[in-house]
């Protein structure tokens, strides 16, 4: 007996090379991906305003849990496509570390210049900023990238965006076209945050802000081919975009003010994906190629 498409992809996942009647489950297998990250995590947001009023503790619980829709997503699907040995070669894929700090320390450092230039043009056109909400508090600033990464996007979303779809979007589309859909996606996920009270989305411009997601999936994809299918780099990036923006205040407030210097930031990012997207790179395009699992031989170029 056979599982068809979800059993043929676990075999790719695990260390097969694919062939036409793999490449056909492809879709199938993404779009159960998708599907259980969107009903997880719109489940539990749209649930959590209901329990605001007989625990705020629980509806806050219920809201954080959803963030883990699409990880959640990635194992459930890499585990039912390849039992638990394939599980094991996704991971290990996943959190290979071949290539030093340096990408490392441009994801982390990357979006604080972003921010901070934003922030200086802001000022050098005639405007103020709102004090850092980290101003005396550094210990606690500090502390905050922990809490980001543990519960603020990286942990519960990158294993599923970067670390299952794009290698699987990339392998038929290329990397260019997956990271823009992919984008997209992505900013149709975090629509029920809008509608919520007290949410980083809820006062922030919508159109913008998918402008931003798209431009940031543009980047987060570049990088994660530039680090070998590493998702490790791609959580320091995503954990380093949160957590400055509580230390940068370019971010707008919830009166709806400081909008300048968040449009400002949103076209630093857009015109750093447009330059991405237009000039890509050796490593991109080989990334571009491989499928979920695959570990390339010989040294990295």
């Amino acid at each position: 007996m056979t599982r068809g498409p979800f059993e043929t992809l676990g075999q790719v996942m695990a260390a097969g090379t694919p062939g036409p009647r793999e490449l056909a489950g492809y879709p199938t297998a993404l779009f159960a991906f998708f599907a259980i990250a969107f009903a997880w995590s719109w489940s539990c947001w749209l649930l959590s305003p209901l329990l605001q009023a007989g625990s705020s503790m629980a509806a806050t619980a219920l809201a954080l849990i959803g963030g883990f829709g699409p990880s959640l997503a990635a194992v459930a699907v890499v585990t039912y496509q390849g039992g638990w040995g394939g599980l094991r070669c996704w991971l290990k894929r996943c959190l290979q570390w071949r290539e030093g700090w340096r990408w490392t320390a441009l994801a982390f450092f990357f979006p604080a210049v972003c921010m901070a230039l934003a922030g200086w043009v802001h000022v050098a056109l005639g405007g103020t900023l709102p004090d850092s909400r980290a101003a005396g508090h550094l210990a606690l600033a500090a502390a905050n990238f922990i809490l980001v990464f543990l519960v603020g996007g990286p942990l519960g979303e990158e294993f599923g965006w970067r670390g299952y779809a794009l290698p699987v979007m990339q392998r038929r589309w290329g990397w260019r076209v997956s990271s823009l859909v992919l984008g997209g996606l992505w900013a149709l996920w975090h629509l029920p945050l809008f509608y919520s009270a007290d949410t980083a989305q809820s006062h922030l411009p919508m159109g913008w802000y998918v402008l931003s997601v798209i431009a940031s999936s543009v980047l987060f994809a570049w990088l994660y081919n530039r680090t070998e299918g590493s998702v490790l780099p791609v959580m320091m990036l995503h954990t380093a975009v949160n957590a400055w923006s509580l230390v940068i205040p370019v971010m707008v407030m919830p009166d709806g003010t400081n909008l300048r210097p968040f449009h400002l930031m949103v076209g630093i990012l857009l015109l750093t994906a447009l330059l991405l997207l237009l000039r890509g790179g050796p490593a991109a395009k080989e990334g571009a190629g491989r499928r979920p699992g695959h570990r390339r031989m010989g040294k990295p170029g």
